[in-house]
This record gives C-alpha cells, structure tokens and sequence, in this order.
C-alpha cells in the first residue's frame, strides 16, 4: 500500500509540474502575443503625433525629434517613407517602428513646410555691430584651410568656453570650392556660394540628399564597404542651403535658447553642410543619443578615416571646435589629410593652427 501511494505521489507531483509548464508557456505565449505595440515619444513626451515646421525639403534635422521604443523600454528604429515634396505646404507622413517580435505602431508627423525666415540678428547682450578684426595679433593664416582665423574682442562667451556666433566677426574664405575649404563660426562661405558639382548619393533611408562627386563618391565605397560587414549606414543630412541652414538655427534658438544653439547648431554660411562636404550618418532615418554606442557608430569611428571622412566634433575638443560632440557628423577632407587628422588625434583646427 505504501508502495501505490509512493507512485501515486511521484505521479501527482508530475502532473502538477507538467501543469506548471503549461501554465508558464501559455503565460509566455499570452505575453509576446498581447505584449503592446511600439510606443513613440515627440521631443521627449510620448505622443501620436506631431508637427514639424522646415524652410526646405530636408527634414532630417527634425526627425531625431521622433524616437520609438518598445514594450521592454528598448530604442527601435523609425522607418520614414519617400517624401515627395513639390515646395512650401503641408504634408503629413506615417512614420513606422517595429519591435523584435515584429509587431509594429505608427506615428504622423505633419511637416508644414513654410519660407525661410529672415537671417538671425545680433544676440541681445550685443546690440552694437561687433568691431571688424585687424588680422594682427592672434591671426594666423593657412594656404590649405584658405582664411586666417576671425577674432573679436566683444564675443559672447558661454560655459564651457562656447562662443555665441553672432558675436563672431568672421573670415570669408576665399577657396570654397576646395575640398579641404574650412568652414566654421571664425571662417565663413561667401555670400552665393553654391557647389557646382552636387550629385544625389545613396541615403539607405528614403531621403533625397546631395553631396559633392568627390565627397558622394568615396560615401558610396564607405557605405559598401561597411555592408560587408553586416553594418548599414544612413544619410541623414547632408547638403544644405543657406535658407534652410537660417531656418534651422533660428528654429533652435526659438525653441532652446542662444546658449545651447551655439554649441549644437551653425550660423548660416558658416556651416559645413553648406560645403556639400558634411555627412550626419546613423543607424536610423533619425539620429539616436547614443549614436558612439551602436554598432554603425564604432565601425565609423574606426573606418571611416579610410574613405576620407573624419569625426568633425569630438567629445574632449569641444572648446576647440566651439560645438558639442557630434558622434554622428563626419567631414569629407580626402584620404591622406583624414588619415593625417585620424593618426594625430587632432581636430582640423588644430591642423590648421587656426581658430
């Protein structure tokens, strides 16, 4: 009797284990197929929908303002359609973002594209128009970087030694068209300047971006060269007018103020992208926070000085550079003088030896 009652037991306590796997694997299954879509968040707020207003068809500066993440709290990716705009207007677009287990969410985004605004006007705590500089002390010159650097004794200087651009009397560059051309809050284009030779380029995200042949070219041969290593690289933002350059940073001094628009957005004409040399590169149609993390951020950091783009923005030269880290914003300058930059660890300012 014993005996039965030993088996019996041993068979209860298998059936009840056989009932907590079942139990267990159907609450598993119910999860993944109840578990919630994507969810999207609009400058930080978790929304369905937003509205964007641009001076130009690239919207790419304003896509990153769109982030998708899913049940687990994970950042996934936002697929943005083909947008064919045909000028100033409304358009809505259905952004998409799908999580690992392929359930997907959709988010609009109305992007009222209007004309651009009139060009920034001197920062408030200089009213005055900024005294015109010398070129004597403190200028040094470059035949390469084209302009010795800007000065000027009544700049507005911010924390961490960020120095506000309208304060900034700048050089006009007198070599726009070199591929080495420096761009910057001190050396600035010359008022019409448009490349002559921009081509479409291959963007892996839906977007209709130019840079010049030289630039787009050796983007093709970094973008394969990376496909075969399993990394797909995306154009974000590449050349841009001086319209919708004036449009971006009076849009970001509107909205977040002079000090931070200083660090993280040029003035017009003293942008690189005006150059059709300057590429935002990422993983996703926008540009993530942690850009220097993902997988396509640390194949650029190594390789990308190989097809003649370098890091333009780094973490630890920010008061040298005068912008915050951009991990995403690579400049064309050729493959001997970005190799040059690459193996020094110095910034093209440092090269130059110019502001």
């Amino acid at each position: 009797m014993r005996r039965n009652e030993k088996v019996y037991k041993r068979r209860r306590i298998a059936v009840a284990c056989v009932a907590a796997v079942v139990v267990l694997a159907a609450a598993v299954g119910l999860t993944l197929l109840l578990h919630p879509a994507p969810h999207f968040t609009f400058d930080g707020e978790k929304a369905a929908a937003g509205t964007v207003t641009v001076s130009s068809a690239d919207i790419s500066g304003e896509l990153g303002r769109v982030k998708a993440y899913d049940w687990l709290g994970k950042e996934r990716s936002v697929q943005c359609p083909e947008i064919g705009f045909a000028g100033p207007g409304e358009y809505p677009l259905t952004l998409t973002a799908e999580d690992g287990l392929g359930k997907q969410a959709q988010f609009t985004l109305t992007v009222v594209w209007e004309a651009a605004p009139e060009a920034p006007t001197e920062p408030e705590e200089e009213p005055e128009e900024p005294e015109t500089p010398s070129g004597g002390e403190g200028s040094s010159s470059s035949s390469q970087g084209g302009q010795s650097s800007g000065g000027n004794t009544d700049e507005v200087v911010y924390s961490g030694g960020i120095v506000e651009p309208a304060s900034i009397t700048p050089e006009v560059i007198s070599n726009p068209s070199a591929i080495t051309a420096i761009v910057n809050k001190y050396h600035a284009l010359p008022e019409g300047y448009t490349p002559s030779d921009l081509v479409a380029i291959t963007t892996n995200c839906g977007k209709n971006l130019q840079l010049r042949r030289e630039a787009a070219e050796s983007w093709e041969q970094m973008m394969e060269a990376a496909k075969a290593d399993g990394i797909t690289l995306k154009a974000v933002s590449a050349y841009r007018t001086k319209d919708y350059q004036n449009g971006l940073f009076t849009r970001y001094t509107s909205q977040y103020g002079k000090e931070y628009t200083a660090q993280y957005s040029a003035y017009p004409r003293r942008s690189e992208h005006e150059l059709g040399l300057a590429l935002d590169i990422s993983n996703t149609a926008g540009i993530p926070d942690n850009f220097e993390t993902t997988a396509e951020g640390k194949w650029l950091m190594k390789n990308a000085h190989n097809y003649g783009f370098i890091l333009r923005y780094p973490e630890d030269k920010v008061k040298i550079t005068q912008y915050g880290y951009e991990p995403w914003h690579y400049r064309y300058l050729g493959k001997d003088l970005a190799e040059t930059l690459y193996k020094s660890g110095q910034t093209y300012e440092e090269y130059l030896g110019v502001k």
